[in-house]
């Protein structure tokens, strides 16, 4: 008889459910994970809501999860080697691929949105994707190394030099991350905009230099604190109408605007105000698997940024569905975790 595990499975449009099923068995090519936590983001948010292009029902939602190898399966890693999942499946084949690229692959998939993920007591991931930890990072501080990927990614992508000021627009798990890796590269200012008070505490307590947008101009604010010139770089984190729009007006002539966050629905772009200040737009998708996921691991393992403080709930399977309503207020919540021991 097959051994069973608890899951949370998403169903349709706002409907998850915890129930027992079958504990997957992995194919030739996969290792087995114990999962230890599961991050909640902005994607599976977009497929509680019913609104991912590519998710199918029923599925095992979440790609930011971290495990214990249980079965190798002749994988390159052995049982009780303690992972974080690079979730990314690249085809090899499509010109991306093809020149060195796979992280923009034609038809890039992800573990947890194509296939089951990490809401539930195991998972079956390919070798490619398991990414040891050292025992200096806990599975906890694990299961933020993708979204930190994502932060990695983002600031070896831009221009910013030791000693620049810097802003990041929006607070959530990502701009949080974001913020800590850009003052890591050497930024001696780093402003962080955001309107939900929780994680601007966050961000204050992390010693960054927070904007309330219920209570002062983001752009005011900092042009006020660059003479009038803004920033050299601006990331933007949150993938919202005002905070696009902020982030033309706060970069700097020559400057550069890192669009990290990714708009729920096309927004509008003042190109005009770009092209007159020369300001150059380079969209951050996920990360460079190999480069920027290990950066990733390495930069966690030194102790040099916080990966505790973005995680402010720890859920367990059965709570799925109020982690994802806390998610959507984005009020009350930075980076929620699923514990399935829990």
């Amino acid at each position: 008889m097959a051994e069973k595990m608890r899951a949370s499975l998403w169903l349709g449009p706002e409907q998850v459910e915890f129930r027992e099923i079958e504990r997957p068995t992995p194919v030739e090519g996969e290792s087995l994970v114990q999962v230890a936590y599961g991050g909640i983001c902005g994607t599976d948010m977009m497929i509680y809501l019913g609104k991912h292009p590519r998710a199918q029902a029923p599925l095992v939602a979440s790609h930011e999860f971290s495990g214990t190898i249980v079965d190798a399966n002749g994988g390159p890693y052995p049982a009780g080697t303690r992972v974080a999942i690079n979730p990314l499946l690249s085809c090899g084949t499509c010109y991306a691929c093809r020149t060195g690229s796979p992280h923009v692959c034609s038809t890039l998939k992800l573990v947890g949105i194509d296939t089951n993920g990490g809401f539930a007591e195991y998972a079956t991931v390919p070798w490619h994707t398991l990414v040891p930890v050292p025992d200096s990072i806990t599975l906890k501080q694990a299961a933020v190394i993708e979204p930190l990927a994502v932060a990695v990614h983002a600031v070896r992508v831009s221009d910013l030099k030791v000693g620049d000021v810097t802003a990041v627009l929006g607070a959530g798990p990502v701009g949080i991350l974001t913020a800590q890796v850009a003052r890591l590269a050497g930024a001696r200012r780093v402003f962080v905009s955001e309107l939900s008070p929780k994680r601007l505490e966050i961000a204050e307590t992390l010693g960054f230099e927070t904007i309330n947008v219920q209570e002062a101009n983001t752009v005011e604010t900092v042009l006020d604190a660059t003479n009038g010139d803004g920033v050299p770089v601006v990331f933007e984190t949150a993938g919202t109408q005002p905070t696009i729009r902020d982030a033309a007006d706060l970069a700097r002539i020559g400057g550069q605007i890192l669009q990290v966050g990714m708009p729920k629905t096309p927004p509008t772009v003042d190109i005009t105000k770009l092209l007159f200040k020369e300001v150059r737009m380079a969209p951050i998708r996920v990360y460079r698997a190999e480069e920027d996921f290990q950066q990733a691991v390495d930069i966690a393992a030194t102790g040099n940024v916080d990966l505790d403080a973005p995680a402010t709930h720890v859920l367990s399977l059965e709570q799925l569905a109020e982690g994802m309503e806390l998610m959507h207020a984005a009020t009350e919540a930075c980076k929620i975790l699923i514990d399935p021991s829990a």
